[in-house]
């Protein structure tokens, strides 16, 4: 990417895409839709880690 979001802006981003995903009716949940939202919390956690490192 050009030009990154600052750490808070993508910590909001991503929050926001599993809080999208985690609001759909659990049957109607696709693989590909789970596998996103777990990718999501997943990149949320990273960059919390790498931001307390002071890779950020």
């Amino acid at each position: 990417m050009d030009n990154q979001l600052p750490y808070k802006e993508q910590q909001d981003c991503i929050l926001y895409g599993i809080a999208r995903i985690t609001s759909i009716d659990p049957q109607e949940l696709t693989p590909e839709l789970q596998l996103i939202g777990d990718n999501m919390v997943m990149a949320f956690c990273l960059n919390l880690w790498m931001f307390n490192r002071g890779l950020k």
